[in-house]
């Protein structure tokens, strides 16, 4: 292992001083996102003061990607490396372990916040899906994060789906452009307002359109909803955990079929941006018409060229869960 990290470190070092590898302008800092929500707030926080890279291509899953020595390269060429957290992109700390942090400044986005915590156990619970104790309590981020086999998710990464706790992400953003490239402080400072501004609106507007829901339980094929549910006073029923590629087992997938049919359950929520074959399975037996709710971890390259972002698409997701 430590003959592999000192070939990626070679490796690493060649493409920086060999001529024709990518060299970004002086006058601007660089700053490379692992994916779409930390693009995003570094977009828009930034402006037009830096240039910014986004690590995952659309349609790779940051749960499951595995860093490559091309990914060491970019890092390391960026000036500011910024990511979710570890309990998103397992990758990055075997990335950052032959990445150089005295030259390129590295950003937990969530540093310094309590997050929800993580993964049920779908098995022993048998979709009783009643709140445990402490489930909606809030937990200290500053706790090592060992993963078990399997990734399992000590806390609940998915906070961009709150525009609270997004909005705390990006004040760390601003901090830390801030921090990088101190000459720009006031164009960071103002972008990290009017956003903060937006996304307080944002939030009014869930407040308001979910507050006379009905029916406040969701049925969601990917657990990335936590947040939300936990934001708007909703309950959220997963039928596979908080990792985008998990896949429940046969009795996961009855029991399910079973509380949809118990609950008269008539939507099953999916991301159309990623695989809804198991929730075909469980609509199929059910009845359940299926609507989609984007989690916004992929956005694509011709949604971004036809002005789809964050607000729109989490828009989108308020006009579904009210049709």
């Amino acid at each position: 292992m430590k003959l592999f990290k000192k070939f990626i470190l070679f490796i690493v070092a060649f493409a920086l001083i060999v001529p024709g590898v990518s060299v970004h302008a002086q006058d601007k800092k660089t700053v490379m996102t692992t994916f779409y929500p930390m693009y995003y707030l570094a977009s828009r926080i930034g402006g037009e003061a830096i240039n910014v890279e986004m690590l995952l291509e659309s349609g790779q899953d940051a749960h499951s990607y595995e860093s490559t020595a091309k990914d060491a390269v970019a890092v390391q060429e960026a000036d500011l490396f910024i990511y979710q957290d570890d309990e998103m992109e397992f990758f990055v700390s075997d990335l950052l372990s032959i990445v150089d942090q005295e030259a390129t400044q590295v950003l937990e986005s969530t540093e310094g916040i309590e997050l929800l915590s993580g993964d049920h156990n779908h098995e022993e619970e048998e979709h009783d899906h009643e709140h445990e104790e402490g489930h909606e309590e809030e937990h200290d981020h500053e706790h090592d994060h060992e993963h078990e086999e399997g990734h399992s998710h000590e806390f609940d990464p998915h906070t961009w789906l709150d525009p609270n706790f997004y909005s705390q992400q990006a004040e760390n953003v601003k901090n830390a452009l801030i921090e990088l490239d101190p000459a720009n402080e006031a164009t960071y400072t103002e972008n990290a307002a009017k956003l903060s501004e937006e996304l307080t609106a944002l939030n009014e507007e869930f407040n308001v359109g979910l507050a006379d829901l009905e029916n406040r339980t969701i049925v969601v094929q990917h657990e990335a909803f936590g947040y939300l549910a936990h934001a708007y006073d909703l309950e959220q029923l997963a039928i596979s955990g908080l990792a985008n590629n998990a896949e429940p087992s046969a009795k996961q997938l009855a029991e399910m079929t079973n509380v949809v049919n118990e609950r008269n359950i008539q939507v099953i929520y999916v991301d159309p941006t990623t695989s809804t074959t198991i929730s075909e399975t469980v609509s199929q037996a059910t009845g359940a018409e299926l609507r989609p709710l984007r989690t916004l971890e992929f956005i694509t390259e011709e949604e971004i060229e036809q002005g789809e972002d964050y607000f729109s698409i989490m828009r989108e997701n308020l006009a579904q869960l009210t049709k």
